[in-house]
């Protein structure tokens, strides 16, 4: 074997050398819990890359800075999942954290992505005076924040479908904005992130969505029929009973005969839709839908729906 190969493998087998190498986010020794520094006042940049311009208005730059000048704006972000952040405590792997996203806004230090991270971070070094690993954004509005946060994806925890909402609405998104507006004209309202219905007010704001998503239009004929059918009862603002009614008004549409349907549905209430639903199904919506197609064919006549176009929608 040549000198070379054999200096080659030498190298191979030579372990790392770690010693000086400063990891960004470790775990205090009880030296360094001691010693802790005192955090810089706000600010303070420590270690910051270069400064580049991701459009004519906002820049950003990779960076440390210290973990207590660092906040969430509360009014467009979700609570703190305590729960959750013990489980990524528990199982905590430095290799797996990613640099938090803050957006620096009126001398302030927002966390937009990431706030779960910190707290986990938080957890993990046992004391709140520690350098923080962040991706520092410049030129950020209240409502660029908002709109950031509603749409992380990838890595971090998808944002729940009301918190992502909410988030939307404030940052003036169209989408959300004609959401709520179709919402309100047919006379509900949106019931809080985490709360549920009362009358007049859905609190099943993913499966809304949803619907939303798929045809704006058949989302406010959802609604407004379901006004005018139980006017907004609790009991009829369950996710699967108003997903049946969209299902059966998409699948029918003009097949309905509206002074039949308000007559043989709207006379109907839970127990009725409980008893006639297709408890077979897995689609949960198909079951209602079929529940409604029962009691609108109930009496028979020429204005019968044929169910074979509603079951390519039970599974």
């Amino acid at each position: 074997m040549s000198r070379k190969n054999r200096n080659g493998q030498r190298q191979a087998k030579r372990p790392l050398n770690l010693k000086g190498i400063q990891m960004s986010m470790s775990i205090p020794t009880d030296t360094q819990a001691k010693t802790a520094p005192v955090a810089p006042k706000p600010g303070f940049v420590q270690s910051a890359s270069e400064v580049k311009m991701l459009d004519a208005k906002c820049s950003y730059q990779f960076t440390r800075l210290p973990s207590t000048i660092l906040e969430s704006d509360t009014s467009y972000q979700r609570p703190i999942d305590m729960k959750r952040v013990q489980r990524i405590v528990d199982n905590f792997d430095r290799r797996l954290v990613n640099p938090l996203k803050v957006s620096l806004r009126d001398g302030h230090y927002y966390v937009f992505d990431g706030a779960h991270t910190l707290s986990v971070l938080k957890e993990v070094n046992r004391f709140d005076n520690f350098m923080v690993d962040c991706m520092l954004m410049h030129g950020l509005t209240y409502e660029d924040e908002a709109y950031l946060f509603a749409l992380q994806r990838g890595e971090s925890k998808e944002v729940a479908t009301a918190a992502r909402l909410k988030a939307l609405m404030l940052s003036n998104d169209e989408a959300a904005s004609d959401f709520r507006t179709r919402t309100e004209l047919t006379g509900f309202k949106l019931a809080g992130n985490g709360h549920t219905s009362s009358k007049g007010c859905i609190g099943c704001v993913a499966k809304l969505w949803k619907i939303y998503e798929d045809s704006p239009e058949l989302y406010s004929e959802t609604l407004s029929m379901l006004m005018r059918l139980w006017h907004g009862e609790v009991w009829s603002l369950g996710a699967n009973i108003i997903g049946g009614l969209a299902v059966f008004l998409g699948v029918y549409g003009s097949e309905i005969n509206e002074a039949r349907f308000m007559k043989l549905v709207g006379s109907a209430d839970l127990l009725a839709l409980n008893r006639l639903k297709d408890s077979t199904a897995r689609n949960k919506d198909f079951a209602y839908a079929y529940a409604i197609l029962k009691l609108y064919n109930k009496i028979g006549g020429k204005a019968v729906l044929a169910p074979y176009a509603l079951y390519e929608h039970k599974h």
